[in-house]
C-alpha cells in the first residue's frame, strides 16, 4: 500500500509524458546550439517524421515530431535574436562601449581566478559606441573583477545604471548576447522598483540577523533560505559538493521540496486543511521565488520542488510522471537554454528518481523498520540512484557517504530552511525578533556543516571514476540495476543490513586507485579543477610544488596520494586564486622556500599564500636566477613585471603575462612551467630566452585560445598537460591551442577527463600515466 493518499504504484507506468518532454528537450537543445545545419535537419527530420507517422497514424510518433518541429523552430528563433543584431557585431569586434541597463537579479559573487569577481545576466537597454547610439532590450552578462567587483555587488538588482565595458562575443550556444566586462565602476541613474528594494532589503537584513551565528551557519543560513552564497566558502562549498549536499548551498528543487513538506507538516498541525492547505503551498512557493529572485534556476526549482511534493502527497507516480514531464516543456518553453543546464537535467532527473521509486521502497522498507524511517531512506537513496551517472559525468566521481549525509541532513533541513524563511520575512521590521529566529536557524545549519565536514573527513568519501564512454556506461547500467531490483532488496532485512553495512565499511576504508601513482613518477599534474597545481619529485617524499590551485582540499588529496611530506621549494608562478587558493592544503609540510616573482598582486593572493605559509623565507625569480633542490635544477626563464612590456587587455591579463616561467630538470626529464602566460608574456620570454627546449609542458593558462605557435614550438615539448576544470565557464582547453599542440606534435593530456597526471622516464621514453582512464 502506498503511503500517499489516491497513489497507485502497481499500475504500469505511463510513459508518454516523458516520451514527449524527450522531444521537446531534445528540439530545444537542437535550436539553442547556434548550428544552422543542426537546426534545419531537425527542422526538416520533424517535418518528415510527422508527415509519416500521421499517414501510418501513429499518433504518438505524430505528436513528438510536432513538438520537436515547433520547440526547435522557437528556440532557434530566439538564439537568432539572441546572437544577431548590432550588439554581436559590436562584440565580435571587441568594441568598447557606454550602456544603460537594468542589474539582472540573482548576482552572483565570489573568489574567481583573478582574485574578488562579480557577474550578473542583466538586461541592456543603449549601446553607444563608434559612434552610433542603439536601443536593444538583450540579456548581457555583466562581469567585474578585483577593486570594481566591490563598487558593481553594491549595485542593488534592478538598479538601472551607466557604465563603460568591453564587448566580447558570447558562446554560440549561450543565452546571452555578449559578455561586457566592466572598465569603470557603474554609475546608478536610477533606483530599482519596490518590490525589488523590498526583496534587496529583506535579503540584506537576513544576513545581519545572521551575523552573530559562528561564521559558517552564518554563511550557509541565507543560502539555504534566500540562495544568497557571497558568504560561503570554497572549503564549505567543497566539502558538501564531495558529501552529496551541494542542493544546500544554491537554490534547487530538493532544498524547496524539504522547505514545503515542513511547511504543510506545521499547517496541519495548526488545524489548516483542503484547499487552504494547498493554498499555503502557494504561498510558500511564491515567497521562495520572490526572495530567491525569479531567475530561471529558481523558476527551475520552485517546479521541480512543487511537481515532486504534489505528485507524492496528491497523485503517486502516474500523476507524478504527468505533472514532471508537462513541467519540464512548459519550463523548456520559457527558457529553452535550460536544455543544457546540468542543473536543470539534474533536477529533472532526480525529481523522476523520488516518484518513480521512493514510494514503493518506503513501502518495502517499512515492512521491517518505522515508516518514518523508512521515507527518510527511500527519498535520498532514490534521488541518489538516479542522478548518479549525472553527477559521475559533472565531477568524475561515485560518491560513497552522500546517502548517509543526506540521511542524516534530511530531518535538518526543512525546519531550519522553514525558521530561516520566517528570520527573513520578519527581519526588516523586527530585527530583535530576527537574531532569535536566526539562533534557531542556526544550530541547524551549523549541524549541517559539521555533518558535511565530517563526512568528507572520512576516508572514502568518494571514489574518482573513469569518464570514458565504457565508465559511464558501467554507473549508468548499475544504477539502472539497482533501480530495478532495489524494492525487492530492500523488502528483506538482512540484503539490506548487508549492504549498508557494506556501504559503511567503504567509506570507512581508505581505497586507492589500482597502479596510482606510478612507482617511478617524476612530475604530477594534480587534479585540482579550474585551477593549476604541479608536484616535481626531488627526493624520497619530498617534491617542488609549483602552484597550489584553487582549493586545499584538492591539493591536500593529491599530496598525500603521491606520499609527499616536504616541500624544499614552492613556486608560485603569480597570485590568482586558482594558483593559489589551495595553499592551506600543503597541511603543515615544512616549506623551506617560495620562490615567486617581484609582481606581488593581487593583494589578496599574496596574503593567503603568507597566511598559510607564515615562516618560509621569500625568494624572487628574476631572470637567469638558478636554484639546485635536491637532485632538480631549477631555472627562472622569464619574469615580466607587470605593465614592463606586457600589451594584454585589461589589469588580470597584465597579472597573467607577469607570470613565472620556470624549467626544471630532473636526471631523467625537464618540465617547463609556463602559469598564465598569455600572448605578449609568450613573446617576452621568446626574447629573454634561447632554450626554452622541455620534454614537458604545463600549458600556459589552462590551454586558453592566447596561444603563440612560436612559443610552442620552441618548448616542443612531446608531453603537454593541461590543468583544467570539467565543464569550466571559461571554454578551456580551447580548439586553438589543442589544434596547435597537435601540429607541433605534443601528445595532450587533461586533468578533467582522466584525473591526475604522472609523467615517468622508462626505456621506450616518456609515460604518462592517468589516474583515471579518461
Amino acid at each position: 500500500m502506498s503511503p500517499f493518499p489516491g497513489a497507485d504504484d502497481t499500475a504500469p507506468l505511463d510513459l508518454r509524458g516523458p516520451v514527449l518532454a524527450g522531444g521537446a528537450w531534445f528540439g530545444t537543445w537542437v535550436g539553442t546550439l547556434g548550428s544552422p545545419g543542426l537546426l534545419w535537419g531537425a527542422l526538416g527530420g520533424g517535418l518528415a517524421v510527422a508527415v509519416l507517422a500521421l499517414r501510418r497514424r501513429r499518433w504518438l510518433v505524430t505528436a513528438v515530431a510536432l513538438l520537436v518541429l515547433v520547440t526547435a523552430g522557437l528556440a532557434g528563433t530566439r538564439s537568432a535574436v539572441v546572437h544577431g543584431g548590432p550588439l554581436a557585431e559590436l562584440a565580435a569586434q571587441h568594441a568598447i562601449v557606454t550602456v544603460e541597463s537594468v542589474v539582472g537579479p540573482g548576482a552572483h559573487v565570489g573568489d574567481g581566478a583573478h582574485g574578488s569577481s562579480w557577474w550578473s545576466i542583466s538586461r541592456v537597454d543603449r549601446v553607444e559606441g563608434r559612434g552610433q547610439q542603439w536601443l536593444l532590450g538583450q540579456q548581457v552578462r555583466l562581469v567585474a573583477g578585483g577593486e570594481r567587483a566591490q563598487a558593481w555587488q553594491a549595485v542593488v538588482p534592478g538598479s538601472r545604471i551607466r557604465a563603460t565595458l568591453r564587448l566580447e562575443p558570447a558562446e554560440s550556444d549561450d543565452a546571452v548576447g555578449a559578455i561586457g566586462r566592466a572598465r569603470e565602476p557603474p554609475l546608478v541613474i536610477e533606483e530599482p522598483d519596490g518590490v525589488a528594494m523590498a526583496v534587496h532589503r529583506t535579503r540584506q537584513a537576513l544576513r545581519e540577523a545572521a551575523a552573530g551565528l559562528p561564521a559558517e551557519p552564518a554563511a550557509l543560513l541565507p543560502a539555504l533560505v534566500v540562495g544568497d552564497t557571497s558568504l560561503v566558502t570554497a572549503e564549505v562549498k567543497a566539502d558538501f559538493q564531495v558529501t552529496g549536499l551541494t542542493h544546500l548551498t544554491a537554490v534547487s528543487g530538493a532544498n524547496l521540496t524539504l522547505l514545503l513538506a515542513s511547511l504543510l507538516w506545521l499547517a496541519r498541525r495548526v488545524g489548516v486543511r483542503g484547499w487552504w492547505l494547498r493554498l499555503t503551498a502557494v504561498v510558500g512557493v511564491a515567497a521562495f521565488v520572490v526572495l530567491c529572485h525569479s531567475e530561471p534556476s529558481v523558476l527551475r526549482a520552485a517546479a521541480m520542488g512543487s511537481v515532486g511534493l504534489a505528485a507524492l502527497g496528491w497523485g503517486g507516480r502516474q500523476q507524478g510522471l504527468r505533472y514532471l514531464s508537462w513541467s519540464v516543456i512548459g519550463l523548456l518553453l520559457i527558457d529553452p537554454w535550460l536544455s543544457g543546464s546540468f542543473g536543470f537535467i539534474l533536477s529533472v532527473v532526480a525529481s523522476g528518481g523520488i516518484i518513480g521509486w521512493a514510494g514503493r521502497w518506503t513501502d518495502a522498507l517499512a515492512t521491517w523498520q518505522p515508516r518514518a524511517l523508512a521515507e527518510a531512506l527511500a527519498v535520498p537513496l532514490a534521488a541518489q540512484l538516479a542522478t548518479q551517472p549525472v553527477v559521475t559525468v559533472l565531477s568524475g566521481q561515485v560518491s560513497l557517504v552522500g546517502l548517509l549525509t543526506n540521511l542524516a541532513a534530511g530531518p535538518l533541513v526543512g525546519p531550519t530552511t522553514v525558521v530561516g524563511l520566517a528570520c527573513a520575512v520578519v527581519a526588516p521590521f523586527a530585527p530583535a525578533v530576527a537574531a532569535v529566529l536566526a539562533w534557531i536557524a542556526g544550530w541547524g545549519a551549523q549541524a549541517l556543516c559539521w555533518i558535511a565536514h565530517l563526512g568528507a573527513a572520512l576516508p572514502t568519501p568518494a571514489i574518482s571514476w573513469p569518464l570514458s564512454p565504457g565508465g559511464v556506461a558501467i554507473v549508468t547500467v548499475a544504477c539502472l540495476t539497482a533501480l530495478a531490483v532495489g524494492e525487492r532488496v530492500l523488502r528483506r532485512r538482512w540484503p539490506s543490513l548487508l549492504l549498508a553495512l557494506a556501504l559503511v565499511t567503504s567509506v570507512l576504508r581508505p581505497l586507492t586507485v589500482p597502479g596510482w601513482p606510478p612507482p617511478q613518477w617524476q612530475v604530477v599534474a594534480c587534479d585540482v579543477g579550474q585551477g593549476s597545481a604541479t608536484v616535481v619529485t626531488v627526493a624520497a617524499g619530498q617534491a617542488i610544488v609549483i602552484d597550489t590551485g584553487p582549493e586545499p582540499k584538492l591539493l591536500e588529496r593529491c599530496l598525500a596520494g603521491l606520499g609527499v611530506d616536504r616541500v624544499p621549494l614552492l613556486v608560485i608562478s603569480h597570485f590568482h586564486a586558482d594558483h593559489v587558493g589551495g595553499t592551506a592544503g600543503l597541511g603543515g609540510r615544512p616549506v623551506d622556500a617560495i620562490l615567486a616573482g617581484a609582481a606581488r598582486q593581487p593583494a589578496g593572493g599574496v596574503e593567503s599564500v603568507r597566511a598559510a605559509v607564515p615562516s618560509a623565507p621569500w625568494l624572487t625569480g628574476v631572470p637567469g636566477l638558478v636554484l639546485s633542490v635536491g637532485e632538480a635544477r631549477v631555472e627562472v626563464l622569464s619574469a615580466t613585471p607587470v605593465g614592463a612590456e606586457t600589451g594584454g587587455e585589461g589589469e588580470s591579463s597584465a597579472e597573467n603575462d607577469a607570470s613565472l616561467l620556470v624549467r626544471i630538470r630532473t636526471p631523467s626529464l625537464s618540465v617547463m612551467t609556463t602559469g598564465d602566460l598569455e600572448l605578449d608574456g609568450q613573446s617576452a620570454a621568446l626574447r629573454a630566452s634561447g632554450d626554452l627546449s622541455a620534454d614537458v609542458l604545463i600549458v600556459p593558462h589552462h590551454g586558453s585560445a592566447r596561444q603563440s605557435r612560436e612559443f610552442l614550438s620552441a618548448v616542443g615539448a612531446p608531453v603537454a598537460l593541461i590543468g583544467v576544470g570539467l565543464d569550466n565557464d571559461y571554454g578551456h582547453p580551447s580548439p586553438n591551442a589543442l589544434r596547435l599542440l597537435a601540429e607541433i606534435g605534443s601528445v595532450v593530456h587533461r586533468t578533467d577527463t582522466s584525473g591526475s597526471l604522472a609523467v615517468s622516464r622508462s626505456e621506450g621514453g616518456l609515460r604518462v600515466t592517468l589516474e583515471r582512464a579518461g
